[in-house]
């Protein structure tokens, strides 16, 4: 439950985070054009709302439904009542040229976008990257379920994607999920593998998850307390070779052999090196079948994949903090386009807060939350982006379109399309909410 509650917190956190940087971006360019702000909302107020305060012309506050937030800009939507008294005014927003309107309705993407930018650079420049070479996996890769359906194999070397070198195993996965082919290097064989048809199997899954790794030696991280390896004398750091007659090389290997074969409540002998010694240990396994062991990944192994860190200046860390925004960014469109393709299966990942809140680890993590929220900031952006009526994209859609056509739109055929817009995103909202209730049921 406690786990549960942290997750939550964060989500809360971030999410205000980012609602008050979005429309902080729409108060801040109305004010550089001395348009008025009528109230500024972190969270919606039906009925009431939890704080409210009014400092000069605006009325500051909180709102207890936690589905977003939202300014008032004076004029943005007319009042039979007040229009035409205030649109004769220059603190009004319809009194505007175009121009300045497109600023002020782009402030909050443009916010988001600068968030996003921000935390990565910050990252970048405070602690570096810690890349690991592609050249240095020189086992090759272990691959889960999904590896295997695309057509990996454990111990296959990446040579192309796309038929280009990635020259840091870090990048592989996500080019891969954009990519076409890939070449690999199998027992000394070049195979190219076609990824066509094959994108369905990246969604069709309950997590998105690294489907390849290192292929790493079976090295013991952790013996679990009280189980039949402490008992019979297995240690940390110890390297399985053998179990019985059967030569252990890789992790994968280790794994794959206690799957293949039923060992509850039997004996197995396993071989191991201990700081260059070689042991036997004759082990009696449980009514579970396991040793009771957590081997050591990749990133234990530092020795064997040495990582490159990069050091990053200040005005560096700004580009590449720009470049991970934009490659979070290809992601999404690349998700978004996929959703519509019902044989992707990709509308299986499709969720609202509750999804959400899952990404957020158990304990807090700074390093994650401020990643989480960069994701979050620029996938934010894009959505505002769409064309769509009562998002900011459908207003910078219709200011546009006033610039091209050189007069304004008639009122009335914004104001319905606002509606009607904002109907739909309620309905959308609703569905996928629903959506991801009814996945915890059926996935």
């Amino acid at each position: 439950m406690g786990s549960i509650i942290i997750k939550l917190i964060q989500l809360l956190l971030s999410i205000s985070i980012l609602i008050v940087i979005h429309e902080l971006g729409h108060f801040i360019l109305a004010q550089i054009f001395k348009v008025r702000v009528e109230r500024f909302f972190l969270f919606f107020d039906p009925w009431f709302s939890i704080f409210k305060k009014k400092i000069g012309h605006t009325t500051y506050g909180i709102g207890w439904l936690p589905l977003g937030g939202y300014i008032k800009i004076s004029g943005i939507i007319k009042d039979e009542k007040t229009f035409l008294k205030s649109s004769e005014k220059n603190w009004d927003f319809r009194s505007k040229s175009a121009i300045k309107r497109l600023l002020i309705i782009s402030g909050g993407i443009i916010f988001n976008i600068l968030l996003s930018v921000f935390i990565f650079s910050c990252f970048l420049f405070n602690n570096g990257e810690e890349c690991l070479p592609t050249k240095n996996i020189k086992y090759g890769i272990e691959v889960d379920s999904l590896g295997r359906k695309i057509g990996f194999k454990n111990g296959d070397k990446i040579i192309f994607v796309n038929n280009k070198y990635v020259p840091y195993f870090n990048d592989l996965p996500k080019e891969i999920l954009l990519g076409n082919s890939v070449t690999v290097n199998r027992m000394g064989k070049i195979i190219k593998i076609s990824l066509n048809n094959k994108k369905k199997f990246f969604f069709d899954r309950k997590k998105i998850s690294f489907f390849i790794k290192p292929r790493v030696p079976p090295i013991i991280n952790y013996v679990v307390k009280n189980s039949q390896a402490e008992k019979y004398g297995l240690k940390n750091n110890d390297e399985i070779l053998a179990i019985n007659s059967k030569l252990i090389v890789f992790s994968d290997q280790l794994r794959d052999f206690f799957l293949s074969k039923n060992y509850k409540n039997k004996d197995v002998i396993v071989s191991v090196n201990r700081n260059g010694k070689f042991l036997q240990k004759k082990i009696s396994l449980d009514s579970e079948g396991v040793l009771g062991i957590l081997l050591k990944d990749f990133t234990d192994l530092n020795y064997i994949f040495p990582f490159q860190k990069k050091k990053y200046s200040f005005f560096e860390s700004i580009f590449h903090g720009m470049k991970k925004s934009l490659d979070v960014l290809k992601n999404q469109i690349f998700f978004l386009k996929n959703i519509f393709h019902v044989e992707t299966k990709a509308y299986k990942q499709v969720g609202s807060f509750f999804s959400m809140a899952k990404e957020f680890p158990s304990e807090w993590d700074w390093n994650v939350f401020f990643t989480l929220t960069a994701t979050l900031s620029i996938w934010l952006a894009f959505l505002n982006l769409l064309p769509i009526p009562s998002l900011d994209g459908g207003y910078i859609l219709f200011i546009l379109i006033e610039i091209i056509i050189g007069k304004k739109i008639n009122e009335k055929i914004i104001d319905q399309c606002t509606i009607i817009g904002f109907i739909t995103i309620s309905l959308i909202m609703i569905t996928i909410i629903i959506w991801d209730i009814f996945k915890i049921f059926i996935y």
